[in-house]
């Protein structure tokens, strides 16, 4: 195989554990990984339960174990020796040219399955030989969007926004909530780095369900990162009467292996709303092709929850370009900067562009609350003690883009982050309010009150990746605006009653 130039020859070995995705035979012409056409997932279904049934038996037969499932496919996870023995190929390693945390790009492993009957297609394998099995595709690496503790924060000097009285005002949801909405018998899936018990969501009473650890041998209860707990704590800024439902997809270092079974356990237990502050990285070169088989198949199952009436949000990424945000139907979140004198522009730590693979598609549809280069440390949220998030965001950043640390210590359970990861959640606790106000609206419908009613960003451009100016109307900076939550209320009220 001929490989891009972003992608060379890997020299790491294959994990002890290799998580993976398996497609069972479709219902229509054509199996997932050649979709011509990514608008219905109905032909890409089952063709029955009996064919999933046998497809999850034969993985199981080489020993690989089912982590969630579909009407697509399902999850697995297992040593390579069960994907070799089940495709008659090898795992090997490819090194792909990819945006990671704090801006910066680096080659990071990737796995795929070769071999004599295998497709040329990165990341995806073929099963000969079996009946029931259509495509394995290997989960790739993701990237979080961002990036016994005090209740209350610290006070720190930098200019920041609180939750959940600066972020509730700011995107208009206090109005909401004097009004009787905040969300309340909604439920609110989030697939993250976990969800650590904070004393902020109790003294709040926020209502937080026992998180999903989806990775054998995790622990539901820990946060390694931070990455979830923080985030999650915009969804109640703006919703406070949700459930949040908490999906753990990390491993026991933190590091998101198992974002695909996370999300397909998530859609299964049927949420009112998915969230998702994470996503992929290709670079400009990739968009000039067609999209990649292995994301195909995932672009379906994300739309698949879409077409089950749950209203899917995923964040635009902080120079990232992903093929998440841009599966049409779902809610892409983009990122707006309120200043000290409340003046709004787009942040340029955001990710915005015209999708080149699904046409009309642009990301983002609207924007959250998010930072400013250089690393976007904005809103002050609650986090694990010592974790991850903890100790970085304390330190001087002496790498590409200097900057001092935003002034809390690295073991108080607080710190300073934003990033596309803010603003997903905060769109997500938006649509909790309307569908808490009218339960039957559909996913389009959350998605036209809030575009609709956005407040219009006209100053400022997004992350220099893209360098897309803020204008009048609709654009790629910042898609249709901040959302007003209070006006997009009054928008359902008028427009779905």
């Amino acid at each position: 195989m001929t490989l891009p130039t972003f992608v060379k020859d890997g020299q790491q070995p294959a994990p002890d554990t290799v998580f993976g995705y398996i497609s069972a035979q479709s219902q229509g012409p054509e199996p997932m990984t050649q979709a011509s056409a990514l608008d219905s997932t109905r032909p890409f279904h089952a063709r029955t339960e009996s064919t999933l049934s046998d497809a999850q038996q034969q993985a199981r037969d080489v020993g690989l174990t089912v982590t969630a499932q579909s009407r697509l496919g399902f999850t697995v996870c297992g040593p390579p020796a069960a994907y070799e023995q089940l495709t008659g190929g090898q795992i090997q390693s490819y090194e792909v040219l990819q945006r990671v945390q704090t801006g910066r790009e680096r080659y990071v492993t990737h796995l795929d399955i070769t071999g004599p009957q295998q497709p040329e297609d990165l990341g995806v394998g073929a099963a000969p030989g079996t009946d029931a099995i259509e495509a394995v595709v290997l989960e790739q690496p993701r990237t979080p969007h961002r990036l016994f503790p005090p209740a209350q924060p610290p006070n720190v000097a930098k200019h920041h926004l609180r939750v959940p009285g600066d972020v509730a005002m700011l995107l208009g949801a206090t109005r909401a909530h004097q009004d009787g909405e905040v969300g309340a018998g909604v439920q609110v899936a989030m697939v993250d780095t976990g969800q650590y018990a904070h004393t902020y969501f109790a003294m709040h009473r926020y209502h937080v369900d026992p998180a999903v650890a989806v990775e054998p041998g995790t622990n539901p209860a820990e946060d390694p990162v931070g990455h979830g707990t923080g985030e999650s704590a915009n969804v109640f800024a703006v919703a406070p009467g949700c459930t949040l439902k908490p999906y753990r997809a990390s491993n026991w270092r933190g590091l998101l292996t198992s974002t695909m079974a996370g999300f397909l356990r998530a859609k299964g237990d049927r949420p009112q709303v998915l969230t998702n502050s994470w996503g992929s990285d290709f670079l400009e070169l990739l968009a000039q092709q067609p999209l990649p088989a292995a994301w195909r198949v995932w672009a379906l199952e994300i739309r698949d929850a879409v077409e089950q009436g749950i209203v899917v949000v995923f964040s635009a990424g902080n120079g990232h370009f992903g093929v998440e945000p841009q599966v049409p139907g779902v809610i892409s979140a983009g990122g707006v900067f309120a200043n000290p004198g409340l003046e709004l522009r787009a942040s340029d730590y955001a990710s915005g562009y015209a999708s080149p693979w699904f046409p009309g598609v642009t990301v983002p549809t609207v924007s959250g609350l998010v930072g400013m280069q250089p690393r976007a440390q904005y809103l002050m949220l609650p986090i694990p003690p010592g974790c991850q998030l903890d100790i970085d965001e304390s330190q001087f950043s002496d790498g590409q883009l200097p900057d001092p640390g935003d002034g809390t210590l690295p073991d108080d359970g607080w710190a300073l982050f934003s990033g596309t990861s803010a603003a997903a959640p905060q769109i997500a606790g938006a649509a909790a309010v309307l569908l808490g106000a009218n339960p039957r609206l559909t996913p389009g419908q959350v998605a036209q009150a809030l575009s609709q009613t956005a407040i219009d960003i006209t100053a400022g451009a997004n992350h220099p990746r893209f360098s897309r100016q803020a204008r009048p109307g609709p654009d790629e900076a910042t898609g249709h605006g901040l959302i007003d939550v209070g006006a997009a209320l009054d928008y359902v009220r008028t427009h779905f009653s």
